[in-house]
């Protein structure tokens, strides 16, 4: 499996403070991927992890031909990824491992936040075209949400009942919203 993080140059001091949290953790051999930035021109509030994953994430994971896990990089983990029952990551193509909340099963069906993901490589493919064919590019959890539902037939997602990691808090373009809904841990996750 290989592990990437998602972040972009100006913000390569909290992705290396980040990667040294993960090594401590026994995330080991994290490779940071530096993607755009919002320029409101191309790469947009609502798009630019979308085109990052487009751009960057997606070609680089196509290349290495392995299973992926791949985070952003303001994860923090309340509960180790030893914690996983060891058939998840065997038996499921695609793993939700790090979310904000929403369930893919609900009425609403959409998960909100991408924080860590993990991804067999024959999946890979079909995301990358699935997002490509976005005309309007879309917030990449919701982009993802969607390609999971359509293609609940061909590939086994799984999901935990709580998330196993939650955002740090720091200075983001993208969530200017109130961070304490989303860096707070659940006393669950301990």
């Amino acid at each position: 499996m290989k592990k990437f993080m998602i972040s972009y140059m100006d913000n390569m001091n909290f992705a290396f403070e980040t990667k040294f949290m993960l090594d401590k953790i026994g995330i080991t051999d994290t490779k940071i991927l530096f993607g755009n930035k919002i320029d409101d021109i191309k790469y947009k509030k609502n798009d630019v992890v979308m085109w990052n994953w487009i751009e960057k994430i997606l070609p680089i994971a196509m290349e290495c031909d392995d299973d992926i896990l791949i985070m952003e990089d303001d994860v923090r983990f309340g509960k180790s990824l030893m914690d996983l029952p060891c058939e998840v990551l065997d038996d499921y193509d695609i793993c939700w491992i790090g979310f904000r909340r929403g369930r893919l099963e609900q009425k609403k069906q959409r998960i909100t936040g991408a924080q860590c993901l993990y991804i067999k490589k024959h999946v890979l493919k079909d995301i990358y075209d699935n997002f490509c064919s976005y005309k309007k590019k879309i917030h990449v959890d919701h982009a993802f949400s969607k390609f999971c539902i359509a293609n609940e037939k061909k590939y086994k997602v799984y999901q935990p009942k709580l998330s196993f990691c939650y955002e740090q808090e720091h200075e983001s373009l993208i969530s200017k919203d109130n961070w304490s809904q989303y860096t707070k841990k659940n006393d669950k996750l301990k």
